[in-house]
């Protein structure tokens, strides 16, 4: 690990950190005590080659819902470890309902976002990561609640199993990324 990460140093990275658990069930804080004993050691290796650490919640892990990250992350109470809300594995664990509230709680931890399109009440994976021109879900209601609760970080996209042709899925999030972006500047104006 502490190879790895120096290979990082000077890059700007951030190390995003999956936390699974073979004794526990996901979500439970009983793993709060050793998740942040090996947090705190991965950051501090981190810190010093100048490497941020992200939280990623991630459906049937441990630390599986942005909760459970910032739950984690205060814990742990390093500067450079913060969390990552992805949207696929949100829709997969939360209601849609609990976005704003979440997005706000999140906000002093959030590195990181992760979008796609996704179809609201999808179930299974086709549903839930779709290219960002497609699916039933409100992106553009997303962004505008990330934006409005301060977050200036990065913003991935998530394009895990989505099938075809990876340039034509990228061509067209990207036309669809474009697109949310100038309907985000226009209601600032």
């Amino acid at each position: 690990m502490k190879e790895a990460i120096e290979v990082l140093k000077g890059r700007n990275a951030i190390l995003w950190l999956f936390v699974q658990s073979k004794k526990l069930k996901p979500s439970l804080p009983e793993g709060d005590a050793r998740a942040v004993e090996v947090i705190r050691e991965i950051a501090d290796m981190a810190a010093e080659s100048g490497v941020r650490v992200s939280l990623y919640p991630h459906t049937g892990f441990w630390v599986e819902r942005v909760e459970d990250a910032i739950r984690v992350a205060k814990k742990v109470d390093r500067k450079n470890v913060g969390v990552t809300f992805n949207l696929c594995h949100w829709l997969r664990t939360d209601d849609e309902k609990n976005m704003k509230s979440l997005i706000e709680s999140a906000m002093p931890y959030l590195s990181v976002v992760s979008i796609n399109g996704a179809d609201s009440g999808g179930k299974d994976w086709k549903q839930l990561i779709q290219t960002l021109d497609r699916g039933s879900f409100n992106i553009l209601r997303f962004l505008k609640v990330l934006k409005k609760s301060g977050y200036t970080g990065p913003i991935g996209l998530q394009g895990y199993g989505i099938g075809g042709d990876a340039y034509e899925n990228l061509k067209r999030s990207m036309s669809a990324w474009r697109k949310l972006n100038k309907k985000l500047a226009a209601k600032e104006k």
